[in-house]
Formats: C-alpha cells, structure tokens, sequence
C-alpha cells in the first residue's frame, strides 16, 4: 500500500512514500510540505493511493459562468500577455469570456449574446492584431480589451437545411487572411432522381466540409462544400499539414460507427479528398501533432474505451489506429508538453470519472503511465495554456455551468522502469527463397514484472510483400529476461535494384519505456553492377588506325546471363567526319564471365586540332543487372 501526504488543496509539491506494515517509525519530519493558496491554515491529511495515481494538477477552482458549454479556447483578448478563456455556451446562446491575472486566477465571466454557439474558434479576422471569436453562425470582432463589438452573422453552410457542427481556423489560400472550415450535416432524400421501379431509404444524412474564405476585414465567402464519404455526424475538425507540403490540410472526427477523414489542401483554398480511417470507435474531437518524434504529424481521438493515435508517414498516409487506454470515457483531449521534456503529451478528460488523464509519451509513439487528477464532475469540453505564467502548461475544463482551473503542480516524476531498444540488421537479399533479418530487441535491465511490446514493421524504399515478409506481433519479456528477437523473411530476386530499407517499430510498451523504438532494415541487391571503362589515345598519323579498347566489368560472376546493348555516339568526334568507326551490337555474359571488351577504331587525320572526345553507351541491360556506369568516354589526343 502507498499513502500520498499533502495539504489541502494539493500543494505544487508533494511525496510518495511506501511503509511496510508492522514497523514503526518514529517522525515525519522529513517530509516536505508546500503553502496551500487558501488562506485557512492546510490541514495535513494521509490518502490511501491504492487505486490511483498521485494528481499531476492542482485544483480545480471553478468559475461560474458556463451554460452547457460546446467549446473552450484560450487566447490573449485583452493585450495583456496573460491567457484567458472563451466559452461557447449551448443554454443561452452566449459566447462568455474570462479574463486571465496572469498568476492562475480569472475574473468574473463577462457574456456576449451570439448565434449557433456549438463550437467556437479564435483568430485575428479584421487583422487588426487583435483576438476575434467565431461560432457557428457569428464573428464577435474583439476589441482588444476583452469585450467585443456587437456578433455578426456568418451563413457557414450552402443550405439552411444544414447543421454545422464544428468550426476551425487557418490560412487555406496562402494570401495572409483567416479562413474558416466547418463541418455540417444535413438530411437529404436519397429517391429524388431515383426513378421509379427501385427503392430506396426515405430518408439519409450526408455530411460536408465547408471552406469559407476570409478577406480580412472580417467577412467571408461564399462556403465551397466537399462532401464526405460517410454520413455520421462530423463533430470535431482540425487543421494541419498532413502532408508536409506546406499546404494546409483538414482532418474530420465522424461519430457513429467511428471515422477521421483526410482532405488534402492545395493551396488555392480548394480540398482534394484523400482517406478514410475507420478508429473502430465512435470518435469524437480529433487533434494533430508529432507523438513520436519522427517530424510527421500524427491524428490523435477521443473515443468510447480512450485515446487512439494514427501515425502520420508525412505524405497524409496513417497508420492503423494504437489505442491506448485512459480509464473513462473520454469527452475531449488536448496536447501539450506537460512534463517538460520535449515530447508532445495528451491529457484527455473523463466525463463519467470527473478526472483528466495525462499519457505521458516518450516522443516515439509510447507512453509511461496515465496519471489521472480530479476535476469538476462531469468535464466537456477543455483547453490547455500556461495561465499561471509559471512556463508550466496548465488545463481548464469545462462542465455543466463551471469552469475549472486546473494548475500544472510540476510534479511528474514517474518511477524508474527499464527501457527497450532494437537493433539495426543488414541482410544480402539472395535470388530465390527468403533470408532472414533477425532484429534483437534488448531491455535496459531484468525487470520484476513481465514487460511487453508491440512491434509492427513499416516500408521505407522496400515493399512489404515484393520486397519483404511484414510481421506483426507482441514480444513478452518474462521477469529476468532481456533479450528477444524479431524475425523478418527478406524475399529473394533476379532484379537488379539500389539497397533498399525497411524499418521494425516497437510501441505500447508495459513496464517499460522505449529509447529507441525503430530498427532500420537494410537490404543489400545481390544481382551484378555493370561498369565501362574510359579510353584515352593518340590518334595517329593520317592514314593509321587505332584501337580504343573499352572495358565492360561485372562486380560478381553471376549465376545466370546478363545481356546488355552498346553503340557509339557523337562528342566533339564525328564518325561521318572520319573521325572514329561508328558501331553497335550486344553484349553477353555467361555464368561466371566478369569482364568483356569493345574494340573502336579511331582514324588518324593529319589535322591540327583540338583533343575530341566520343562516347560508348550501354544500354537496354537484363533485369538481372544494374549498371553503376554505362557511358564510357573515348578521348582522342591530337598528335599533328
């Protein structure tokens, strides 16, 4: 059993300490305590921590002020470098808005009326530097003192049949102006235009992305609608780089049967649809940022069961959805670096449990522990920024009518666990059958419990099927054990191609962390590289000839024919000026042949002129061989 000791509320700082039953132990006065931010004296209290992890954030105070809230942002709406909040609220259609004192605290909530507030989303629409909000059916222009000018409508859907769901802001077009995506749905009959003799349902759902372009001065265009693959409610949308083209890309969260679907983006403010990624759960926000250190950006979800991470490959490809778990249903999720370690973590907020939990990731896809901290019952919606100024990312949640502040207490030391790391293999590929690439994946230290991880492979230059075998699996390392190997059958050939790669990637470690969670798999071409040789020689006297004899090698005898052609061609040497005898052919290496040879005849002129140069090419060689160098030079030396 632990116990955790700490003031009421909880402190910044705080320890953990383990004590055996049946011995005693004659003071704490070793213990550390830290001032609490009431005023009353702290009382100190002891907490059995059988079942939960020690809280990561202060907190929470709460704010009154939400009415059923769809959304919270935080941004600077009154100039004062300090963050403040921003509330969309569903059950009085006001936008409220909580000005920051920069030392974790807020001011009372100020509400302004706005229209469609199911979502909401901050940038500077009028470009005047200062915060403006948006709904889902209003621009409340920010008037750089944390109140705004009167809402302005926005029609963000082609139809009033629409309903829009979810809103984000970015630069779609590259001209320098905030554009809007919003996601909508709307009912539709699927028999008009059908015909007759059929059927059909009587009624259906289509969802849409739609573009609304910003000139400004706080309007917006005319919506340009995409339609999406699947009709389940599109309840989250973000914005990013997908494909690292420096385009801005979109990305929705469909609820229901649980999807994230990719629209590419041009550049020109138009989206080409791109992919549809079944999660397995019914998803609901969706965000974007590089979990495992690989400079591409991943898509991380909230669903039923916890988080789900798709692996970005930085072409706007993912990969199959890694769950991992947070303990409750999830109601939204936001990243940060919360430990300050570099890495991008996720905290998500538990709706049923009243906690958030933070997944500590080790920027290479896997994370140590979900750390879970009390909050308000029922958390909706959240927010992550640095409200106490302290450089320490901090949360707000968002219930029922309150806010809640939860303060980073700074605290995220996580026992120390063995760490995992693969090796890198390099195997010559063969002809025919497999050869094996055999990665050994090694702990740090013999673990007291049974650690585990996944592992999958990944293409890189290499093919999984053509090129190599993909396995997928789970290693199991039994306590005391630390050393296991990964097997991958490398598929033999008679093509000549460059070395190729393919890596071996571990992820969800239990017990322990990864320090290097990709093995790079080299596979060496086994079929023969063909070269030709250079030629430099006098060219003679008028009327002599000389032979420029070029040199064809292979770099291994080979077990089978290479064919190749050849024929000459102009530099500065002419062959219809008689310079050189032109001449074509083929070329044959039998089994166990490595060099040839081509003979040129070079005539000599009696002219004073400058050195000329021809070439021998090879060309058209069997699928067996790769040519390292198929053009050899021909120098003809002037000696008149």
């Amino acid at each position: 059993m632990a116990f955790a000791f700490y003031r009421r509320p909880f402190p910044k700082r705080r320890r953990t300490m383990s004590f055996p039953f049946a011995r005693r132990y004659q003071s704490a006065n070793n213990l550390r305590t830290a001032s609490s931010r009431t005023s009353a004296r702290p009382r100190l209290a002891v907490e059995a921590l059988e079942d939960r992890a020690v809280p990561t954030f202060l907190g929470p105070v709460s704010y009154p002020g939400a009415s059923y809230p769809q959304a919270v942002a935080t941004a600077d709406f009154n100039n004062d470098s300090f963050a403040d909040l921003a509330l969309a609220n569903y059950g009085d259609s006001t936008v409220s808005v909580l000005l920051g004192n920069g030392d974790g605290s807020f001011d009372p909530a100020v509400s302004s009326p706005a229209d469609a507030v199911g979502d909401l989303a901050v940038g500077d629409f009028n470009e005047d530097g200062r915060r403006d909000l948006v709904t889902l059916g209003s621009v409340l222009l920010g008037n750089g003192d944390g109140t705004f000018a009167a809402p302005m409508s926005v029609p963000v859907t082609l139809s009033a049949a629409e309903t829009p769901m979810a809103i984000s802001v970015g630069d779609l077009n590259g001209d320098g102006n905030a554009d809007l995506v919003v996601t909508s749905r709307e009912e539709y009959d699927p028999c008009e235009g059908a015909g007759d003799g059929g059927w059909c349902y009587d009624v259906a759902y289509r969802s849409n992305v739609n573009v609304l372009l910003g000139n400004g001065d706080g309007v917006f265009g005319t919506p340009i609608q995409y339609h999406l693959v699947n009709g389940d409610p599109p309840d989250s949308v973000a914005l990013a780089d997908l494909n690292i083209d420096g385009k801005l890309d979109v990305v929705v969260a469909e609820e229901g049967y649980g999807s994230l679907e990719v629209l590419l983006g041009k550049g020109d403010g138009t989206l080409n649809w791109s992919a549809n990624h079944a999660t397995g759960f019914s998803t609901g926000s969706v965000a974007v940022g590089d979990v495992n250190g690989d400079s591409r950006p991943d898509l991380i979800t909230e669903h039923s069961i916890g988080v789900s991470v798709l692996f970005g490959d930085g072409l706007g490809g993912f990969s199959t959805p890694q769950n991992f778990a947070t303990g409750y249903p999830p109601a939204a999720i936001a990243l940060a670096d919360f430990n300050r370690d570099g890495n991008i973590d996720i905290a998500a907020a538990d709706y049923s449990g009243g906690k958030v939990t933070a997944l500590l990731f080790q920027g290479n896809g896997t994370f140590t522990t979900a750390l879970h901290s009390p909050t308000d019952p029922n958390p909706w919606r959240m927010a992550a920024g640095d409200f106490d100024g302290d450089g320490w990312v901090d949360l707000a949640t968002a219930s029922q009518s309150n806010v809640s502040i939860l303060i980073n207490d700074q605290s995220w030391q996580i026992a120390d666990s063995p760490s995992l790391t693969i090796d890198d293999v390099t195997v010559t590929e063969g002809n025919t059958g497999t050869v094996t690439a055999t990665f050994t994946v090694q702990l740090s230290a013999a673990g007291e419990a049974e650690v585990t991880v996944q592992y999958r492979t990944a293409n890189s230059t290499a093919a999984a099927g053509s090129d190599y075998q993909a396995p997928t699996g789970v290693l199991s390392f039994a306590p005391g054990e630390t050393s296991k190997t990964i097997t991958v059958l490398v598929n033999g050939d008679w093509l000549g191609e460059s070395n190729e790669m393919f890596f071996v990637r571990l992820s969800t470690a239990t017990n322990a962390s990864i320090a290097d969670g990709e093995g790079t798999g080299t596979i060496l071409d086994d079929e023969p590289r063909i070269s030709i040789t250079d030629v430099t020689m006098v060219e003679g006297k008028k009327g002599q000839t000389s032979l420029f004899v070029f040199t064809i090698t292979l770099s291994a005898a080979y077990d089978e024919a290479v064919t190749m052609s050849f024929q000459t061609n102009d530099g500065s040497a002419k062959s219809n000026s008689g310079d050189y005898i032109a001449k074509t052919g083929a070329i044959t290496f039998n089994p166990g042949e490595t060099t040839k040879a081509i003979s040129i005849d070079v005539k000599g002129d009696g002219k004073r002129e400058a050195n000329e140069t021809f070439y021998l090419d090879l060309f058209g060689n069997s699928l067996n061989s790769l040519f390292t160098k198929n053009r050899g030079i021909g120098t003809i030396w002037n000696d008149d």
